[in-house]
């Protein structure tokens, strides 16, 4: 220990004379230390944290998968079979996120949350009310009793954190509910919910549509491999007795670890994220171990005292390496400052709702651990090269005066060269990753979108209450907006759709004549009739909706090219009859096709367009209350859209001041939410290429400037002898661009192997794209000849005489 404490006081002191050395080294490890923190951070709090449940690691996910790598979702009849018939499970629960209710009282009224859940929804996650109770079986039925638990933000924020709302009523849409909990603070699913209504599960049900989230707890000693071979008997089972509802062979059924699960979407671009930072930390040591090199030369005059004194190589290794290691652990506490300083940034950056759980990032024991982890490993490998080189120094040539150079000085210029070959593969391969991630989001904001952003403002309103409990008394108030709204100036035309493209889906079954089940799914949209003008959709043939499309006409439904090719692909569309939902039950009722539009992307940018159903508004009936609660405008202006925010909101207050104007948002908005993952990746692998792009020119330019400071005695040499300014800057550019060569080369090979990791985050550009392996590597060479001009230039300079003077 007395070793150990001398050791760090002469290395302090050792460090504190050279202050800019020290503040470039620590500044340089802060960088790397840090912005490897903070992607930690949230690789922890999302994929290596468990849930905010007991025993998370019981809980399991059960579904059929969709789009998204996760376990997907199950159907009513499904849920009911397996809730019964399963034995690998403590419990099983359905659950689903609802619309928004309109919760109010006599003094005020607010939109809130609300999630649907089974009977079992709390025994599964092992979490009770903390006021009240659960739900029964007898309330989780169709003919249950109306009853609801309070999420706890909206019990101390509505209800004053009063515990005698426990059997008491709320009004919610209009319909009075009783309180039967209270759920404890910090409790989660999905998101923090306002109310929890029981799902009301029908025994009998036939409904086919995937929209049930299932999640069960294994009992103890159960294995998922035991439960997932149980499931898939069991839905096998389910195809056997109920033959019309499953079709074996056709389906695909998974179960997952439900934080697995929950994060499959990102799992794997987390990690390629980390792994990205991890090169940029790579390169903060290779530059630091070249500063720490540069120094040994400077010191190897000390060295080879102190081994004349009796020092053995150990001793001097043991004492450079704790100077290493006080660089990096003072490098690391200055990036977990930089750290905790960025993360709010970084989460800023994150859209809403794509990386789960993100609510729950902070800075935790894993967290500091792998801080320290990785300073000390950082201290070790840039410290380590420097260290083992002075087991090379001749201490007789270093005592003397003048003398040329050592096999340990040679091989300590190749180890410096080796290093920014090192960081120039790194950066190039950190770049060509940007630049891949760059053709995606500029591919994706060239898709055709099947209608026009610019120049659209859209809204949503809510009509809540006994004045508007009826469809037709919110088409009313609809149409009398609409009027206001198209008489306003710069106002071109105005529409409403129950929902938006790229904003939210709606997917329900429907059939086709003369078939006795469910044809598929498709996307429903009610539409006012000037929707496809305030979008510009094209109609391809038929017609659009008209004024006489009205209850009591004739039902009829627009439908979109992907439908069509779907279902009409050897036959005419116009006029074939089609079983669509008329309602929240999932019943069907025939309505005619007049016309076919052109497609729209509707989830996102990258996945095909959806067969869509298009139903005119002033058909709607009483069924379909939950489609016309949801109206959202369109506003298509001669102008700047978000000018008319003040006017709509002016409108809405003389039409009806008790409805408000929420969501105002240009189209474009919509549409850069769409693609706001492919920018955060963007921004994020950008900003490491780039720190690692300058990392590695500074290391160029350190090399090379060394190597300038080193041989002038040889520059002016030759310059005597009759060498020109531009042959000796030729020699030092050569030299450098001979490194940068090497470094690209490697890099080269190392991006063709590790950007088709990057597959999934791509869209129109192929992980092994040419143009951008090329354009990357150019410009990575361009950035290393700048970074040799400058020493090559200050080389050009010296001054003959002086320069052979110097020795």
């Amino acid at each position: 220990m007395q070793t150990l404490w001398q050791d760090l006081r002469y290395g302090a002191r050792i460090l504190l004379k050279k202050p800019g050395f020290t503040l470039i080294a620590i500044f340089t490890l802060a960088l790397g230390i840090g912005a490897n923190t903070a992607i930690f951070t949230i690789v922890n709090a999302v994929l290596l944290r468990p849930l905010p449940y007991p025993e998370s690691e019981r809980l399991v996910e059960i579904g059929r998968p969709s789009d998204g790598a996760g376990a997907g979702a199950l159907n009513e009849p499904k849920f009911v079979f397996l809730r019964d018939h399963a034995q690998s499970f403590e419990a099983v629960a359905g659950t689903q996120r609802g619309p928004d209710l309109y919760l109010s009282d006599e003094s005020e009224a607010e939109d809130i949350g609300h999630l649907r859940v089974t009977a079992d929804f709390f025994r599964t996650l092992g979490v009770a009310p903390a006021f009240g109770r659960g739900f029964t079986a007898e309330e989780d039925s169709p003919a249950g009793e109306r009853v609801a638990i309070l999420g706890d933000g909206l019990w101390r924020r509505r209800f004053g954190a009063d515990a005698g709302i426990v059997g008491g009523k709320i009004t919610l849409n209009g319909a009075g509910y009783t309180v039967v909990g209270i759920m404890p603070p910090g409790f989660e699913y999905v998101g923090p919910p306002d109310v929890i209504l029981p799902m009301r599960v029908n025994q009998a049900s036939q409904n086919e549509g995937y929209n049930w989230t299932v999640i069960g707890r294994l009992k103890r000693g159960v294995t998922p491999d035991q439960a997932r071979s149980e499931t898939l008997a069991l839905f096998d089972k389910f195809g056997a007795i109920f033959p019309s509802q499953y079709e074996k062979g056709k389906v695909e059924h998974r179960l997952m670890i439900w934080r697995s699960s929950v994060t499959a979407d990102v799992q794997k671009h987390l990690w390629i994220l980390l792994g990205a930072v991890g090169f940029v930390l790579l390169i903060a040591c290779a530059n630091v171990a070249n500063l720490q090199l540069t120094r040994a030369a400077g010191r190897r005059k000390e060295v080879a005292v102190r081994m004349a004194l009796g020092a053995g190589g150990w001793r001097v290794i043991r004492q450079l390496l704790t100077e290493g290691l006080m660089l990096a652990l003072v490098g690391g506490a200055a990036g977990m400052t930089l750290a905790v300083w960025g993360l709010d940034a970084m989460l800023a950056l994150v859209p809403n709702g794509m990386i789960p759980r993100v609510e729950e990032v902070s800075v935790d024991w894993r967290v500091l651990v792998f801080t320290l982890g990785a300073s000390l490993l950082t201290g070790v490998i840039s410290g380590l090269a420097p260290a083992l080189q002075t087991l090379r120094v001749d201490v007789i040539r270093n005592l003397k005066e003048g003398a040329g150079k050592t096999v340990a000085e040679v091989a300590r210029g190749r180890l410096r060269g080796a290093l920014v070959v090192a960081e120039i593969a790194l950066a190039l391969t950190l770049a060509i990753g940007a630049g891949l991630l760059l053709r995606t989001f500029a591919n994706l904001r060239g898709v055709d979108k099947g209608f026009e952003a610019r120049d659209t403002l859209t809204f949503y309103l809510s009509p809540r209450g006994e004045r508007y409990d009826t469809v037709a008394k919110m088409n009313d108030l609809y149409r009398r907006a609409l009027e206001r709204f198209r008489s306003l100036p710069g106002v071109e035309s105005a529409a409403l759709t129950n929902q938006l493209p790229l904003d939210r889906w709606f997917n329900l079954p429907y059939m086709l004549a003369g078939q006795s089940k469910p044809s598929g799914s498709a996307e429903y949209r009610l539409i006012s009739n000037d929707y496809f003008n305030a979008m510009k959709m094209s109609l391809r043939r038929g017609r659009r909706f008209n004024e006489g499309d009205v209850v009591g006409a004739e039902p009829v439904i627009i439908i979109n090219e992907a439908f069509a090719r779907k279902n009409f692909a050897n036959v005419e569309p116009l006029g074939q009859e089609v079983y669509v939902c008329c309602g929240e039950r999932g019943d069907l009722a025939m309505r005619r096709v007049v016309g076919v539009v052109n497609d729209t992307k509707q989830r996102n940018l990258i996945r095909p367009a959806d067969a869509m159903v298009f139903i005119p508004t002033e058909q709607a009936t009483d069924g379909m209350t939950e489609f016309a609660l949801h109206a959202k405008f369109v506003l298509r202006a001669t102008g700047a859209p978000l000018a008319l925010s003040e006017a709509v909101r002016s409108e809405m207050r003389g039409l009806d001041p008790a409805v408000p104007v929420d969501g105002l948002r240009s189209m474009e908005q919509l549409v850069g939410r769409s693609v706001a993952p492919q920018r955060f990746y963007m921004s994020l692998l950008g900003l490491f290429a780039a720190l690692g792009l300058v990392l590695a020119a500074v290391g160029i330019y350190g090399v090379l400037a060394y190597g300038v400071s080193q041989r002038t005695h040889e520059i002016g040499l030759r310059m005597a002898l009759g060498a020109q300014a531009r042959d000796v800057m030729r020699m030092v550019v050569r030299q450098g661009l001979t490194l940068a060569g090497a470094g690209a080369a490697i890099g080269l090979i190392a991006s063709y192997a590790l950007t088709r990791l990057m597959k999934t985050m791509l869209f129109g550009v192929s992980a092994t794209d040419p143009m951008t392996f090329t354009v990357i590597a150019l410009s990575l060479v361009l950035i290393a000849l700048l970074a040799c001009w400058i020493p090559a230039r200050r080389a050009a300079k010296v001054d003959p005489m002086i320069a052979l003077r110097c020795e």
